[in-house]
Order: C-alpha cells, then sequence, then structure tokens
C-alpha cells in the first residue's frame, strides 16, 4: 500500500487530532509542573510565647517557632489542585474522546480562599496566554461568559495535513497508522 492511498482525509483527521489534543495536553501538564511548590523560603515564623507571626525581624525574638506560612499553603493547595484536575481529566481517558477545548476547561477549578483562587485562574490564564502567543494554531478565546476562557484549535485542513505529514515522515510511522482499531478496555 503506498502511503498516498494511506494518508486521506478521515486518517489525517483521526491523526491530526491526536497530535493537536497531545499539544494541549502536554501544556496542561506544563502547568501543573509550573504550580509545583519552588525553592523559595515560604514559612512563617511564630512568637512562641503569644503565637503572634513574627515578621522579618524575626531573629530578635528568643521564643520562635518555624511554621507554613499562608503562601505556602496556597502553594500547595493550587499545586495539588492542579495536578487532581489534570489527572481527574486525562488519566484513562481515549484521546479520542477529548477535545481541546476540554483541556483548558479541565484544568480551569479551584476552592479555597478567594486570593489563591484568584492566583491560580491568573497563573492558569496567564499560561496558556504564553502558549497561544507562541502556538498561533490554537487561540484563547472568551466564553459568553466575562472572564471565562476556552482552548481553541485554529488548525485549517491543510495545516493539519501537514502536520500529520512532517509527524509520519519525522518518525518513519507511514506503516504504522492504524485505524478503527478496537479499544482493550472500556
Amino acid at each position: 500500500m503506498t502511503t498516498t492511498t494511506k494518508l486521506n482525509k478521515k486518517t489525517v483527521n483521526a491523526i491530526a487530532h491526536n497530535l493537536i489534543v497531545d499539544e494541549a495536553i502536554q501544556t496542561a501538564w506544563a502547568f501543573v509542573t509550573n504550580m509545583q511548590i519552588n525553592n523559595e523560603f515560604e514559612y512563617a515564623f511564630c512568637n512562641s510565647a503569644t503565637g503572634d507571626y513574627c515578621d522579618t525581624l524575626w531573629h530578635t525574638t528568643q521564643n520562635v517557632k518555624l511554621g507554613q506560612s499562608m503562601d505556602l499553603i496556597d502553594q500547595r493547595d493550587m499545586a495539588q489542585t492542579a495536578l487532581d484536575n489534570f489527572l481527574y481529566a486525562f488519566e484513562d481517558v481515549n484521546i479520542q474522546e477529548i477535545k481541546v477545548e476540554d483541556v483548558y476547561e479541565a484544568m480551569d477549578s479551584i476552592g479555597g480562599d478567594t486570593a489563591m483562587r484568584e492566583n491560580y485562574y491568573s497563573n492558569l490564564r496567564q499560561h496558556f496566554k504564553n502558549f497561544v502567543e507562541s502556538n498561533t494554531q490554537y487561540a484563547l478565546e472568551e466564553t459568553e461568559y466575562k472572564g471565562c476562557y476556552k482552548l481553541v484549535s485554529k488548525h485549517t485542513p491543510k495545516q493539519k495535513e501537514k502536520l500529520v505529514r512532517d509527524y509520519l515522515n519525522k518518525y518513519d510511522a507511514w506503516e504504522h497508522i492504524e485505524l478503527n482499531n478496537d479499544l482493550v478496555w472500556a
């Protein structure tokens, strides 16, 4: 079978879908890893006698104990939320069932106090804004609800075909195209 007979509209759409969604999911994973606790010192010091938080001059207080700062608690909660959102949305899910729009929507949820939520949403929006600025075949569009966004693919049929051809050539994968395969798990 020649490569031109294998590469029809159905094949291009199926493979392009996987490649496009894969890039969106990788971007979501990058967001998850970026949300992890960093190496900045995020602890708070408390006066052991009064229980009050000490300011930056905690060194001058005799009895001081180390505790978690609100920033550290928020950062840990945001990191865990990002990971939970990612795993809940994508783990053990057939890629064919995931749309590009699902990727941002899956990450766009957090409970907790208002400041933490605003920080999480701000980081999420900026992360995906940076992604679409460097990948013009995607867009971050505002939904009918103010402040709510969705990630969309703007790939044209010609761009999809080029994406697929480039992938198949790069990995010499022309003989590995498999459509209409039966699902082993259901």
